[in-house]
């Protein structure tokens, strides 16, 4: 971190804060946006099994909260799938696997790139620690007496 030594340890102290909450708030989007991730993987598994499965067979199909029901498959040619803004639109089996990759790796990206700014926010924080626990050394070995 670059122009460390010149700033005053006050006002390190205040920005180690702000780093510190900048770096839980990325840490609680980052998990958000892994849980989304782990989301798109179930339903590409889903999909991949939907393109072995016959018209009318029985499944259980997950309702929330580890709870299942049994339903029977009327159609396995389309699924409606989520775009997004609250529109849903019905697709092709092989379609909805291709747009649910994708929002998989765009998630997958982003998690990326929070990690690496999530690293970056660490490294400051302690370039911080270190030169307030140097001045405070100094401060130290100023105070006593020889």
């Amino acid at each position: 971190m670059s122009g460390v030594n010149e700033q005053d340890p006050r006002a390190l102290v205040m920005q180690h804060r702000e780093f510190q909450k900048r770096a839980e708030l990325l840490q609680q989007q980052m998990t958000m946006v892994k849980m989304s991730a782990e989301d798109c993987t179930k339903a590409l598994s889903t999909i991949e099994e939907l393109f072995n499965v016959k018209e009318g067979t029985e499944m259980m199909f997950p309702i929330g909260s580890g709870s299942f029901v049994y339903a029977n498959i009327a159609r396995v040619d389309n699924i409606v799938i989520d775009l997004g803004a609250g529109i849903s639109v019905e697709r092709p089996l092989s379609d909805a696997k291709e747009i649910m990759a994708h929002r998989k790796e765009r998630l997958e990206k982003a998690f990326e790139n929070m990690s690496a700014s999530l690293s970056k926010i660490s490294q400051q924080m302690q370039a911080i620690e270190a030169f307030i626990a140097k001045h405070q050394q100094a401060q130290g070995q100023a105070q006593v007496p020889r």
